[in-house]
C-alpha cells in the first residue's frame, strides 16, 4: 500500500459535510452508538477506511474507484458552489441537470448500508436470480465496487442506458431516480438543517408490508440550504384516491415542492442548452424540524450540524414524537448543557 493513498474513503463527500462546519472547519457530531457528542473535523465522520479499494480489477492502482468518485466530486462540488448553493434563483442546463441528478443517485448506491447489503446478499429471491450472472463468483461486494466504477463515469442519462456493465435492476432504479423525481430548493428559516450518515433520507408512503413508495429524497446542502428530490407525482392534480391519499401523507408540501419553469429550446426537449429555472423557497420551524425528524429516525451512525443552539428545537420535538424509532435524551441534554 502506498504512503500517500487515500485511506479514508467517504460516502458524504466532504465538500458537503464542509457546509456544516463552524467557523474553526469543525462540525459537532453526536455518536448514536456511544452517545457522544464531540468536536469533529470532516475526515473523520461519514467515512470508511479503505471503502472503495478494489484490488481484484485494479492491482495497480486499487484506490481507482475512490479516484474516480473523487473527480466527479469535484466537478459537481464546482456546479454546487457556483450556480447552487447561494443563489436565490438556481438556473441549470440540461447537462448540469443530468450530471448533478445521476451524482445525487449515486450518493445513494455508494453508501454504508448499500456496501453492506451487497457484502451480506441481502437481496430477495428474484432480485438475487437477476444479479448472479453479473457476480458469476459469488462476490457481490465486487459486483457493487465495478457498478460505482461504472456510474461515477456516467454524466447523461443515456451513458446509463446503454451501459453494458450496469446490471438491469440497479439501471432500472437510476433511471426512476432520474425520470421519477424533480428537483426543488429550499432554505431554512427559524432553525438549521442537520445531516446524518443516512443520505439522503427518505420520505416514504407505505404501499404494502414490503413495498414502498419513494415520495421525497432529502438532501441537506448546508445547515441553511436543502435539495429535495420529489416523486413527480406532486406535479400534477391528480384524482386518483390512492396517489392523493399518498399525497396527503407527505408532509412536505406547498412551497417546497414547487417544480421548475423549464425553457426547451426550439421547443425540443433534449437539448444540452435546455434550462430549468429554481426559485429557492423559504420554509419556517415547523418545516424544518419536520425535515430534521426524518433524518434523526433513520440514522444510524451518527448526526452531525454546525451550531447546536440551532438545531436544539428540532431534537427536542423530535423526542416528543410518538413515531419516533431512536432516544435523543441524552444529546438534548449534552446540547443544552454545554
Amino acid at each position: 500500500m502506498e504512503k500517500n493513498e487515500a485511506k479514508r474513503h467517504h460516502y458524504i463527500p466532504q465538500f458537503i459535510l464542509r457546509n456544516f462546519t463552524d467557523d474553526n472547519d469543525q462540525l459537532t457530531y453526536w455518536d448514536i452508538k456511544e452517545e457522544k457528542l464531540e468536536k469533529r473535523n470532516t475526515r473523520s465522520v461519514f467515512m470508511n477506511w479503505h471503502m472503495y479499494r478494489d484490488e481484484d480489477n485494479h492491482k495497480d492502482d486499487p484506490t481507482h474507484i475512490e479516484s474516480s468518485l473523487s473527480v466527479f466530486e469535484k466537478e459537481i462540488a464546482e456546479l454546487i458552489k457556483k450556480k447552487i448553493l447561494y443563489q436565490s434563483e438556481i438556473i441549470l442546463t440540461r447537462k448540469e441537470l443530468e450530471s448533478l441528478r445521476i451524482f445525487l443517485s449515486l450518493l445513494s448506491f455508494r453508501s454504508d448500508s448499500r456496501m453492506n447489503q451487497y457484502k451480506e446478499k441481502k437481496f430477495n429471491q428474484s432480485t438475487f436470480e437477476i444479479l448472479a450472472p453479473f457476480a458469476p463468483d459469488g462476490n457481490f461486494e465486487d459486483l457493487w465496487k465495478r457498478e460505482i466504477e461504472e456510474l461515477s463515469k456516467c454524466r447523461a442519462y443515456n451513458q446509463i442506458r446503454e451501459s453494458k456493465v450496469i446490471d438491469p435492476i440497479i439501471k432500472q432504479d437510476f433511471l426512476n431516480d432520474l425520470e421519477g423525481q424533480y428537483m426543488s430548493f429550499v432554505d431554512a428559516r427559524g432553525g438549521d438543517f442537520l445531516i446524518t450518515d443516512i443520505y439522503p433520507t427518505l420520505e416514504i408512503f407505505p404501499l404494502l408490508p414490503d413495498a414502498n413508495i419513494h415520495l421525497h429524497f432529502i438532501f441537506p446542502l448546508s445547515n441553511n440550504r436543502l435539495l429535495l428530490l420529489n416523486n413527480t407525482m406532486f406535479r400534477y392534480d391528480v384524482k386518483d384516491p390512492i396517489i392523493n391519499n399518498m399525497k396527503c401523507f407527505s408532509q412536505i408540501q406547498g412551497d417546497m415542492i414547487i417544480p421548475p419553469k423549464n425553457h426547451y429550446i426550439n421547443g425540443i426537449i433534449n437539448s444540452d442548452d435546455d434550462k430549468y429555472i429554481y426559485k429557492v423557497r423559504k420554509i419556517y420551524s415547523d418545516d424544518v424540524e419536520y425535515i430534521n425528524a426524518l433524518q434523526l429516525n433513520e440514522a444510524k451512525v451518527g448526526v452531525a450540524f454546525k451550531d447546536g443552539d440551532r438545531v436544539i428545537k428540532s431534537i427536542e420535538s423530535y423526542n416528543l414524537r410518538d413515531d419516533r424509532k431512536k432516544e435523543y435524551e441524552n444529546l438534548a441534554e449534552q446540547l443544552n448543557n454545554k
